[in-house]
């Protein structure tokens, strides 16, 4: 509909506003105008319309049926460009933050500590989705596990956030009756559990000083909190990384079985594929300060590197 068959928008406006006070003078001042602006209007309209729309009651105004109409449908419309407005302005003004988690490192560690970023970026529109491993993510960060550090020609940042260091564990009950485990051999001779690969056992293994192809056949989870579960059950003996099990060590729903750490070169990763914008910028200074502050291995700053920061 082409806007030359519509009256003067501040007309419309004006007849709104004595719609919902009654008074000319009360809608002046909702306007921000003169009594004598609200006047001009109410005419002009008239004009407009070729016929009457107000009608004098002593001091008061009022409207007739057409002019009625024309208010409620005005107000309306003029209710619904504020919203749209509102939501228009709230989106472009609302930096967003898409972040790809692997689940093990979400659930366990930032999930639980987002309600404190959220403090620190109150306006901030955040989507946190599910990483495939070792899949590139099509997002402002990626916080992903690697086997050894990703390459830096990849990547515009790189922060290693937690080392890779895992532990045997298992339940007490598991460890009541198949236990001691209390050595490499004895280990070895356990039923293993494995996390998306039987890779971190053969690696143990080797690293220790026995045959890989002792890791075995046992179950392979893809999921690292799967993998968590079935250790509490009572399944067997798995590799697990000591920060990202502290709830059910504190718990004593798992208990550490040797002092031998594994997968030393391993470890979770933050990496941004593209220069961070102020949004990704302020997650990497909040979370580098949290783990700082949280963890007894705090991320490795020294092998992070980022262009905002680097010389």
């Amino acid at each position: 509909m082409s806007t030359g068959s519509l009256p003067p928008l501040n007309a419309l406006r004006a007849l709104a506003a004595l719609a919902q006070t009654g008074r000319v003078g009360l809608a002046a001042d909702e306007l921000g105008v003169t009594h004598a602006a609200v006047s001009h209007h109410l005419r002009n309209l008239e004009d407009w319309f070729g016929v009457a729309l107000v009608r004098r009651v002593g001091r008061r105004v009022e409207l007739t049926p057409e002019a009625e109409r024309i208010a409620e449908v005005t107000r309306a419309s003029l209710q619904r460009i504020g919203d749209v407005c509102h939501d228009v302005l709230e989106t472009v003004r609302r930096p967003e933050l898409s972040i790809a988690c692997v689940p093990s490192f979400g659930t366990r560690y930032l999930i639980p500590r987002l309600v404190d970023f959220a403090e620190v970026a109150p306006n901030l529109r955040l989507s946190l989705l599910y990483a495939q491993h070792g899949l590139a993510q099509d997002t402002d960060i990626s916080i992903d596990w690697f086997d050894t550090p990703p390459l830096a020609e990849r990547y515009a940042v790189r922060l290693r956030l937690l080392s890779g260091h895992t532990r045997p564990v298992c339940s007490p009950a598991h460890l009541a009756a198949h236990g001691p485990f209390d050595t490499p051999e004895k280990l070895a001779g356990a039923r293993l559990l494995h996390d998306e690969t039987r890779k971190d056992w053969r690696d143990w293994l080797a690293e220790n000083g026995l045959p890989p192809d002792l890791a075995g056949n046992g179950p392979v989870f893809s999921d690292f909190n799967l993998l968590v579960s079935a250790v509490v059950a009572g399944h067997g003996v798995a590799l697990c990384v000591e920060t990202m099990i502290e709830a059910e060590l504190q718990r004593g729903d798992l208990i550490p079985l040797t002092n031998t750490l594994g997968s030393r070169d391993r470890g979770y990763w933050l990496t941004a594929a593209q220069p961070p914008g102020p949004a990704a910028q302020r997650f990497i200074e909040w979370i580098t300060e949290r783990m700082l502050g949280s963890v007894a291995d705090p991320p490795d700053l020294g092998r992070a590197e980022n262009p905002h920061t680097a010389p």
